[in-house]
């Protein structure tokens, strides 16, 4: 783990930056930054073949998940899991260049180390990510944990509603650039087709900014794979969803 000073100093220009990107569409300052992604790896038990990828917020460092107790929680609840935290910022986002980077950085290190049951588990922009990803490369992933996921702007969301949920709406097929609708269309084909990989859980705060969004997909998903807490858009919010996950125990079955 970093040091203190160190690691406040690094959250705090992610966090302007990443703000700044937000305001001046384009002008991404974190553009020039979307090399190879840095990663930080967890040891599970010994020989396991379970591998889960975390994806940070937009805010957000990869060590926020050792520092919010995620990895202490998996090791205290005996999940036999490897897990590696990335360094995914908006600049991956803003470039497109996050599917590459998990596919060639991660992804294919873990499929020649033999690693069978990998799941992608995000918060936020981590989410969106981890969700986006699976939809273009379901085959490689066995399940995500989705917390408090971005799903697009809210006029997706009331478009999607307003079609009487995921079941009645149909993407535009000219949107191919458009990733939430994109998302979203392979979300509906996926748990139409009841399909078993990747298995899809949600977990978000009742009063998250995200939770109208996150609702709709939680219509679609069988009640047990949902968690809906009190709660926001926060790490205190999200830690209490994933010990929720881990008491499940749907990772490293494989």
């Amino acid at each position: 783990m970093i040091p203190e000073l160190s690691y406040r100093l690094r959250r705090l220009n992610r966090g302007l930056r990443a703000r700044l990107s937000l305001l001046r569409p384009g002008r991404d300052p974190l553009l020039g930054d979307a090399g190879p992604l840095l990663k930080v790896e967890y040891r599970g038990r010994v020989g396991s073949k379970a591998l889960i990828v975390f994806l940070p917020g937009i805010g957000d460092l990869a060590e926020d998940f050792e520092r919010r107790g995620f990895i202490r929680d998996l090791h205290q609840h005996g999940v036999p899991a490897d897990a590696i935290a990335v360094d995914a910022h908006f600049g991956y986002y803003a470039t497109r260049a996050l599917f590459e980077r998990i596919t060639e950085d991660v992804l294919a290190a873990a499929h020649e180390a033999g690693y069978h049951d990998i799941w992608l588990v995000g918060v936020s922009l981590g989410g969106f990510g981890a969700a986006c990803y699976a939809a273009h490369h379901h085959a490689r992933i066995s399940g995500l944990v989705l917390m408090a996921p971005y799903l697009g702007e809210k006029s997706l969301a009331r478009e999607i509603e307003e079609a009487g949920g995921m079941t009645g709406w149909n993407a535009d097929p000219a949107a191919s650039h458009d990733f939430p609708r994109v998302l979203w269309q392979w979300l509906k084909q996926h748990l139409a087709h009841n399909e078993s990989r990747p298995s899809i859980y949600l977990g978000y705060g009742t009063g998250d900014k995200f939770a109208k969004e996150n609702s709709l997909l939680a219509a679609s998903l069988p009640p047990d794979r949902v968690f809906a807490i009190p709660g926001g858009h926060d790490w205190r919010t999200w830690r209490k969803i994933w010990r929720m996950v881990l008491e499940q125990r749907p990772i490293g079955r494989g």
